[in-house]
């Protein structure tokens, strides 16, 4: 193989990675299973790959759960006028998620009317 060959193949080997590390919502949340969180907010994660929410529900039999809400990356976050104060720990929130295949208490946003009383919704569509 030339040396001009192996660039574009190293090329292109390198610039692939960074999209299988990528995943669609549908590989690791179920978009048929759709619940309602009402809890507080812990935590909030603002970083990449996405912005994560972290909140304490309260279970039926009065435990509480903590559970990981996934929410959009940075840049989608802002082009929606949400900074770094769009939700505080403290907040109590709804929200509306689609729970993760594993079973594990981890969630993608799907809706929710944030303290501030704006409407934030996904682009993930429900089947």
């Amino acid at each position: 193989m030339n040396s001009s060959a192996a660039l574009v193949a190293l090329t292109l080997i390198i610039s692939a990675a960074p999209l299988s590390a990528h995943h669609t919502i549908s590989a690791v949340y179920d978009t048929n299973k759709v619940v309602t969180l009402k809890g507080v907010v812990t935590e909030v994660d603002w970083r990449n790959p996405h912005v994560i929410l972290h909140l304490d529900v309260k279970n039926a039999d009065g435990t509480t759960a903590r559970w990981d809400v996934e929410t959009w990356h940075l840049q989608g976050m802002r082009r929606r006028g949400l900074n770094q104060d769009f939700v505080n720990a403290g907040d109590p929130v709804e929200m509306t998620v689609f729970i993760a295949k594993d079973g594990t208490q981890k969630a993608e946003l799907e809706s929710s009317t944030l303290p501030i009383g704006t409407a934030y919704l996904s682009m993930v569509k429900r089947p």
